[in-house]
């Protein structure tokens, strides 16, 4: 069998080195490599340029690709953080709102309210069911008027916490006796500006006169 020349070895290389020969051909090529240094080293430069410069580039974009999605991850993991502790806060800051803003008047019940002088001071006791959230006072001349408020919280959360417990009444302390004569109960300032001074006829009017000091004094 003739030999094959080096120019048609030239011809096979880059079908060889890309393996996409036939065995007969394959095993021609390689006989040939034996023998001739020069082709081989064609063939080895030849694996040099197309074989690993494929798997660098490969590799090179499996890492870009890793990297990218590691980010990615990385990123959405902290924007889904971020929407955890807000939504969260808005939860919890919602609930506050709900259960501490809405107030309304605790409305007067005589059995529920009472008006001592302790220690020459004119006190207002509730003793009703549920807390107290707020209480609101305007100081007339020689009469004060007064009501008290509660919100969700006072009203059905504090009493859950506080079953069993012995209940304090609830003691909003007034002023002198000698200075104050009579205690109104009710919304004293509803309808009218925050301006209050001078219409104590007006606020008497829509409130209930609860203690008057002729009732412990002579």
């Amino acid at each position: 069998m003739n030999k094959i020349n080096c120019n048609v070895i030239g011809d096979l290389l880059p079908l060889y080195v890309d393996g996409a020969v036939s065995e007969d051909t394959k095993k021609l090529v390689e006989e040939h490599l034996a023998e001739c240094a020069e082709c081989k080293k064609a063939a080895e430069d030849m694996e040099k340029e197309l074989v690993l410069p494929v798997h660098e580039t490969v590799a090179a974009a499996e890492s870009s690709f890793l990297q990218k999605m590691k980010k990615t991850w990385a990123k959405r993991k902290i924007r889904t953080a971020v929407i955890s502790v807000v939504g969260t806060a808005v939860v919890i800051l919602g609930s506050y709102m709900a259960l501490t803003f809405p107030q309304w008047i605790i409305p007067y019940e005589p059995e529920d309210f009472s008006v001592a002088v302790e220690d020459g001071l004119v006190c207002v006791y509730y003793t009703g069911e549920g807390g107290i959230n707020c209480s609101y006072g305007y100081d007339g001349e020689d009469e004060f008027f007064l009501y008290f408020t509660r919100n969700p919280w006072s009203a059905y959360v504090e009493p859950l916490l506080e079953r069993g417990e012995q209940k304090e009444p609830y003691r909003y302390q007034i002023d002198s006796v000698e200075r104050i004569s009579k205690v109104y109960y009710g919304e004293f300032s509803k309808g009218m500006d925050v301006l209050l001074y001078g219409k104590e006829a007006e606020m008497a009017a829509q409130t209930e006169l609860i203690w008057t000091r002729d009732e412990v004094m002579p």
